[in-house]
């Protein structure tokens, strides 16, 4: 068993090693080790330890949301043990259409967004605009797509498009690539402000872009049990704060000063 599958198994064992009847979804699977590997390569992993036995899944689909993967035990595959994982399974697929529901991602997008621009303001920018696609006379007209925030700021020569997103899953390359080509076309900075896309860093930087990450899930004051419930269940990175974490802050700070 090659290291990455030792590390993905060892999510089906208690601190003391023994073995939890307590099935996974697929998704938080990949945000648990996400600091080490790319999605990618975590879903090889799970699909060589299926294969070999390790592993057992099932599909489950999950209204509004669609299939969901969850892998659990091959010793939990048996008939006395398998009502109990479907379940908890069950119980699972409810807690992800909860958190999946419009209303909270929208809220999430939103507070993510009132927090950032705060932020920028703080840190000496103007914001130019917000869900925009033209920056003074330049416009993008390839697409529907905007920027989330637009600013300037007010005394260095430092123009940026800002991208939020306040998710718990990495977002496409191809959106990323897609955000940064507007900025080019805008000629401002591209500058990602989100919790985690550590695997398109490269693509960030290589095209002189800032990633602004902030590693937890940001959600409003008010939802302090919410959010209990589902870093307990899922292990999520999540917390209730209405400001970005000092070290982000630092590091932005640091940025800017290279203009």
């Amino acid at each position: 068993m090659e290291e990455l599958e030792k590390k993905v198994f060892s999510i089906f064992f208690d601190s003391s090693k023994r073995p939890k009847i307590t099935p996974r979804h697929e998704s938080a699977i990949m945000v648990m080790v996400e600091s080490d590997y790319s999605p990618g390569k975590i879903k090889t992993a799970l699909q060589k330890l299926e294969e070999s036995g390790h592993l057992v899944s099932i599909k489950k689909d999950v209204k509004n949301v669609g299939d969901a993967k969850f892998y659990f035990l091959s010793k939990y595959a048996d008939d006395s043990s398998i009502q109990k994982i479907k379940k908890k399974i069950d119980v699972s697929a409810k807690w992800i259409r909860k958190y999946s529901d419009n209303k909270i991602t929208n809220m999430l997008g939103d507070h993510l967004h009132d927090i950032v621009k705060a932020e920028l303001r703080a840190q000496g920018f103007e914001i130019v605009g917000e869900n925009t696609r033209k920056y003074f006379e330049r416009e993008w007209t390839k697409t529907n797509q905007t920027l989330d925030i637009i600013a300037k700021h007010k005394t260095r020569n430092l123009a940026i498009g800002v991208e939020i997103k306040n998710t718990l899953y990495l977002v496409p390359i191809s959106e990323i690539s897609e955000k940064i080509t507007i900025c080019q076309h805008l000629k401002i900075t591209p500058v990602f402000a989100c919790r985690w896309l550590e695997p398109h860093r490269d693509e960030i930087e290589s095209n002189g872009g800032f990633l602004w990450q902030f590693k937890k899930q940001l959600y409003p004051r008010g939802q302090e049990k919410f959010v209990e419930a589902i870093r307990k269940r899922f292990k999520f990175p999540v917390e209730v704060n209405s400001e970005l974490p000092a070290m982000a802050v630092k590091e932005f700070e640091s940025w800017i000063q290279q203009f």
